[in-house]
C-alpha cells in the first residue's frame, strides 16, 4: 500500500482495541503457505484451509473452540460430472455430498459439513498426492503440503490429539479445546447531521491538500472530482473521498477526515492492516479501492478485486465510534488462482457483527 503524506491522520486500531496502547490479542491472524496449500487463520482462531490448482479447488474451514464447524468443499472447475473422490486414481469408499454441473454451478463438486466426513477424507489421503472427482484422474488437485497445513491448525487451535483434530486425532474430548472468542460490546453510532456544502467540502479539501495528493500520486481529473464524495461523520467532521481514478471494474480514493468547518485543515486517512507485508513490516491502506461509507451505520467499506474475475482481493469494513475507525472485518486472498469469485478467506471477525463489506 501506498505510504504516507503530510497531514496524516494515521487510525491505529484493530477491531476492539484502542489507540491507548493496549496489547494485540494472543491470537494474531496468519496467512502462509505450505507447498501447495495455502492457511489463513484470523483473529478468533477460525482457519481456511484452500489449495492453490487453478482447475480445481478444495477448501477446509474449521471454525475454533470445543463446537466450532467443519466444512469441505472440493470443486472442480473442468469437470461437469462429480463421480466420487479419487486418491491417487483409487476410488474413496466413502458415502458424501456430490453435485453435477447445473444452471446454478457449472462445474461438480463435493461438499459436507460432518466432522467425521471431513476427518476420514483426511486419514484416507494422508499418504496420497492427488485427488480427482472422476476416475478418469484428467482433473487432479496436488495434496502435496496439506498434512503440514492441517498439522498447523490443529496446534493453532489446541486440537493436537483431540476428538476434533482434523489430522492428529487423538482421545482428548473436544470440551478441553480452548474457547471461541465471544460476541464484544456495540460500537457506538455517533449523531452525524447531514452535510449541507458537500460539493464545496470537496473542493476545499483537493485545494489544501495538494501535497498529499501528489506524493499518493492523485491527480484527480474533473471526472473524478464529480465521482468524490463527502458524508457526515459527526457533528464536528466530514469525511471527504477523493476519486483519483477509475479503472475497468474498479475505482480508487484517497481519503480525509475533514472539519467542517475549516475543511483546509483536513487529514488524511490510513487505516492498519491486520497481516504484515513481505518484508515483515505493518501494513496499511491510504488508497480506498471502490469505497463507500454509510453515515447511518457508521460502516466505512474497502473492496480491492486483484484481477477482474475477482478470484483474488481484499476486503474490509470498518466503523466509526466518534474518535476512531475500528476494523470490524477483513478478507484476503493474496494469490490470483481460480476460485469462486469473491471467496477470500477472513482475517479479521468481530464477533457480533455481521461482515456486510461487498467482497467484489
Amino acid at each position: 500500500m501506498k505510504g504516507a503524506g503530510k497531514g496524516l491522520l494515521f487510525i491505529t486500531l484493530f477491531g476492539w482495541l484502542s489507540v491507548t496502547g493496549a496489547a494485540p490479542p494472543p491470537n494474531q491472524p496468519v496467512q502462509r503457505m505450505f507447498r501447495e496449500w495455502q492457511v489463513t487463520c484470523n483473529n478468533l482462531n477460525d482457519c481456511d484451509v484452500r489449495n492453490a490448482d487453478e482447475n480445481m479447488r478444495i477448501v477446509i474451514r474449521h471454525q475454533a473452540g470445543p463446537n466450532g464447524e467443519a466444512t469441505l468443499d472440493i470443486m472442480s472447475f473442468d469437470a461437469d460430472k462429480a463421480q466420487g473422490i479419487w486418491l491417487d486414481g483409487k476410488r474413496w469408499q466413502h458415502a458424501i455430498a456430490l453435485s453435477d454441473a447445473d444452471e446454478n454451478n457449472d462445474y461438480a463438486s463435493a461438499h459436507s459439513n460432518t466432522l467425521d466426513d471431513i476427518q476420514a477424507l483426511i486419514a484416507a489421503a494422508k499418504n496420497a498426492m492427488t485427488l480427482s472427482l472422476a476416475s478418469d484422474n484428467e482433473v487432479t488437485a496436488s495434496l502435496s503440503g496439506l498434512n503440514a497445513a492441517l498439522l498447523f491448525v490443529d496446534d493453532r487451535q489446541g486440537r493436537l490429539n483431540n476428538q476434533t483434530a482434523l489430522l492428529k486425532t487423538g482421545d482428548i474430548p473436544a470440551v478441553n479445546v480452548p474457547p471461541r472468542p465471544s460476541a464484544v460490546s456495540p460500537i457506538p453510532v455517533p449523531s452525524a447531521p447531514p452535510l449541507n456544502n458537500a460539493p464545496a467540502l470537496i473542493k476545499a479539501v483537493i485545494n489544501s491538500q495538494q501535497a498529499v495528493l501528489k506524493q499518493e500520486e492523485c491527480e484527480p481529473s474533473a471526472e473524478d472530482i464529480a465521482r468524490s464524495e463527502a458524508q457526515p461523520l459527526d457533528a464536528q467532521r466530514a469525511l471527504v473521498m477523493v476519486n483519483c481514478g477509475m479503472g475497468a471494474y474498479q475505482s480508487s480514493s484517497v481519503l480525509f477526515i475533514t472539519p467542517r468547518r475549516a475543511p483546509e485543515q483536513a487529514k488524511q486517512l490510513i487505516l492498519p492492516l491486520p497481516l504484515k507485508d513481505e518484508e515483515g513490516q505493518p501494513n496499511s491502506v491510504s488508497w480506498f479501492t471502490n469505497t463507500g461509507y454509510d453515515p447511518h451505520s457508521a460502516q466505512l467499506f474497502h473492496a480491492a478485486r486483484g484481477r477482474g474475475i475477482a478470484d483474488c482481493g481484499e476486503s474490509a469494513a470498518w466503523r466509526y465510534d466518534g474518535e476512531n475507525f475500528r476494523l470490524v472485518s477483513y478478507n484476503r486472498q493474496p494469490s490470483c488462482d481460480g476460485g469462486e469469485p469473491g471467496d477470500w478467506p477472513s482475517v479479521w471477525a468481530t464477533p457480533g457483527y455481521a461482515d456486510n463489506a461487498a467482497s467484489w
